[in-house]
């Protein structure tokens, strides 16, 4: 039975069509100081984001875009907690995301990582209309 997940993992993937950059950081020397650096873990990864919810009802604050979402990622990648993760979606449209915790990796097929996006709002509105 494992083994036929783990062949649905290797499938899931093409179905993904949001691409992730994934970056941490590691312990660096700066002289005798002791430092961190960034870190990309990977790049132009598939991954799929779906939010968790967004109501309008929710958001206790306007002006930030603030909301959870869950990212669906293939196993075999080391996401550790605190990690910033920039999506880029089918529309070309990046967003950043703060990883709020250690990937739950009990999946076979594939790994969760519950995400917040906690930035303040950037979009441009022109003539009332949005930015088309």
């Amino acid at each position: 039975m494992i083994e036929a997940f783990k062949q649905i993992g290797q499938i899931l993937p093409t179905l993904w069509f949001d691409k992730v950059k994934i970056v941490g950081v590691q312990p660096a020397k700066d002289g005798v100081f002791s430092d961190v650096e960034d870190v990309t873990i990977v790049d132009n990864e598939p991954a799929k984001i779906s939010r968790k919810s967004l109501k309008p009802s929710d958001q206790k604050d306007f002006g930030t875009d603030n909301y959870d979402v869950v990212m669906y990622i293939r196993t075999g990648i080391s996401i550790p907690a605190g990690s910033d993760v920039y999506v880029t979606d089918v529309n070309g449209q990046t967003v950043k995301y703060k990883q709020t915790g250690k990937a739950y990796t009990g999946y076979v097929s594939h790994q969760e990582v519950a995400m917040i996006r906690d930035e303040k709002a950037t979009e441009v509105v022109a003539n009332g209309l949005g930015n088309d």
